[in-house]
């Protein structure tokens, strides 16, 4: 999936469909799954402005 279709596929979820997985950037920031709930793959993603930050589930967890 290219950063276009993850980010186009985050624009027409709202949130009560979305799959929110919780995720800790680099720069420390917790952002959330925007993609549907229930999606085939591993890879989780969101939207940072014009950019799409990806993760895979359980690679980084929260913090205590």
């Amino acid at each position: 999936m290219t950063d276009d279709e993850l980010l186009l596929e985050i624009d027409y979820t709202n949130y009560n469909s979305s799959c929110r997985d919780p995720h800790i950037t680099p720069a420390e920031d917790l952002v959330e799954c925007r993609r549907p709930r229930g999606h085939d793959d591993d890879m989780h993603g969101t939207r940072a402005g014009v950019r799409a930050i990806r993760w895979t589930a359980g690679v980084t967890p929260l913090a205590a």
